[in-house]
């Protein structure tokens, strides 16, 4: 067998495969005589039938058996002769496999590879992180948030002033000059600073102090530069509400929150939030490590990416934004006009995506680190917990829709940069190296109610999960929902 390897672009090879007459014919000699011992030909018993009439009634099968075949073999000795790492489903067209009676069979192969690069010193990455910082303050504003996520929504009474952070039904118009920018009725909308199509509404809550049910409030804007509407952008508008309905959040006392949150009193209270924070401020300053040797990582570390597994990616990206604008409420002629801006954004985070896994894939191979079947079933057990799931049930779902490897890539990217961090120089943010000291492990609270929703699926870049993952619907924070 012949082999030539030709570099079309980076990261992609053409195969030529030329596969000798003596090869061929030794292929369709096995074939044959497993047939004389088993073929059905009309007139004989299994085993009996002449040779030729076995050749003549099976020849066209046996031709395209054998192509295939020695097709299929010739690639993967080819592959591993040459030292190549495929990445995706090699393209061949089998109109172009030529294979003459007595002649070679010859066929080329384009494919996708691994990126080959170059990995630099990779102790002591300088690591300079913020740990963010648990204030009374912060617990009191935790014990404010909780308060407020058990609460229940109630109707505003005729006679009663709207008050920051109730809800309305409104109709809602802004108009600017002739140009009706925003004309909706039945518009929900929370009465804090919001963005309608990239419009601020910055000054919403002083707006509407004061104002009741069946009240008529505008005033006059600048729209800013974040409008979807390019046209408008720059010009003065108004801004009108007319108040339909009202709804503000009744909270829970401090008897009725306690005993919804099982504990004794609000000093145990606000000390479990305070673990809670010191939990979550410790996530916070870890992730901020891990990203700061990740920008190391990529600024250190050029390669040229495969394009057509970068630009799957980056439509996959751009899939799942537009769904999730989707399920938040966004008008479909709103999202194409943003498209273009949208497909930007996720293809600049694809190819970000794709480096980071080419880069802690190859340090994780030199490292010898590697993930355990245990390991991929806790952190499974841990978002079945997380999302008040079964475990075998989850395991069970992720391994139908093929995103336990993705999972698994997931992990094993986790512990290389857990391990990168080790070996990293950390300082504090002024420059001064900082001593790691272990916090002390966080009592959970119990958990705050939340819209049910699936767990998070893991996608990898180049395993090429496709998650059908569907966010909590409803109103992101900001936003504004149109009934």
């Amino acid at each position: 067998m012949e082999v030539t390897v030709e570099v079309l672009a980076a990261c992609r090879k053409k195969l030529s495969i030329s596969i000798p007459p003596e090869e061929i014919k030794a292929k369709f000699e096995e074939r044959f005589r497993e047939l004389e011992r088993e073929a059905q030909v009309p007139g004989f018993r299994p085993g009996r039938a002449p040779r030729r009439l076995v050749e003549k009634r099976f020849h066209e099968a046996v031709t395209e058996e054998v192509r295939a075949k020695l097709v299929a073999e010739a690639f993967e000795k080819a592959v591993k002769e040459q030292n190549l790492d495929v990445i995706g489903d090699p393209e061949i067209d089998p109109a172009a496999i030529k294979m003459s009676d007595d002649g070679p069979l010859t066929f080329s192969i384009e494919l996708e590879v691994r990126p080959e690069f170059e990995l630099p010193d990779y102790t002591g990455i300088p690591v300079s992180a913020e740990r963010p910082e648990v204030t009374d303050e912060g617990v009191t504003q935790a014990l404010e948030r909780l308060r407020h996520s058990y609460g229940r929504l109630e109707g505003v009474l005729a006679d009663q002033a709207i008050q920051p952070g109730d809800f309305l039904t409104c109709d809602l118009t802004i108009q600017a000059g002739e140009t009706m920018v925003y004309d909706r009725q039945g518009v929900r909308l929370p009465v804090i600073p919001v963005a309608v199509e990239g419009i601020r509404l910055d000054n919403l809550p002083d707006l509407l102090k004061g104002a009741k049910v069946g009240d008529t409030r505008s005033e006059k804007i600048t729209i800013g530069q974040d409008a979807e509407r390019e046209d408008v952008r720059g010009k003065e508008a108004e801004v009108r509400i007319k108040i339909n309905a009202a709804e503000h959040i009744a909270e829970p006392d401090n008897l009725a929150l306690l005993k919804t949150m099982d504990y004794e009193d609000m000093d145990s209270l606000r000390a479990g939030l305070r673990r809670q924070l010191e939990s979550q401020s410790e996530a916070a300053y870890s992730r901020a490590q891990e990203q700061a040797i990740e920008q190391w990582l990529l600024e250190k570390i050029p390669l040229e990416l495969p394009t057509a597994l970068t630009a799957r990616h980056a439509n996959r990206l751009l899939e799942r934004r537009v769904r999730d604008l989707q399920y938040r409420g966004i008008p479909v002629d709103e999202i194409e006009k943003r498209l273009g801006e949208i497909r930007g954004a996720t293809t600049e985070g694809a190819a970000r995506d794709l480096k980071l896994h080419f880069i802690l894939d190859a340090i994780a191979k030199k490292e010898k680190v590697e993930v355990t079947d245990a390991e991929v079933d806790a952190r499974v057990q841990m978002i079945a917990m997380q999302y008040g799931r079964k475990a075998d049930r989850l395991h069970e779902e992720m391994e139908k829709q093929g995103t336990l490897e993705s999972l698994k890539q997931q992990i094993l990217e986790d512990k290389v940069l857990r391990a990168l961090l080790e070996k990293a120089k950390v300082t504090a943010p002024g420059g001064e190296a900082k001593v790691e000291e272990k916090p002390a492990e966080a009592a959970p609270l119990a958990p705050e109610p939340m819209a049910e929703e699936k767990a998070p699926e893991s996608e990898s870049p180049v395993t090429e999960a496709k998650p059908e993952d569907k966010p909590a619907e409803g109103a992101a924070p900001g936003e504004v929902e149109s009934t």
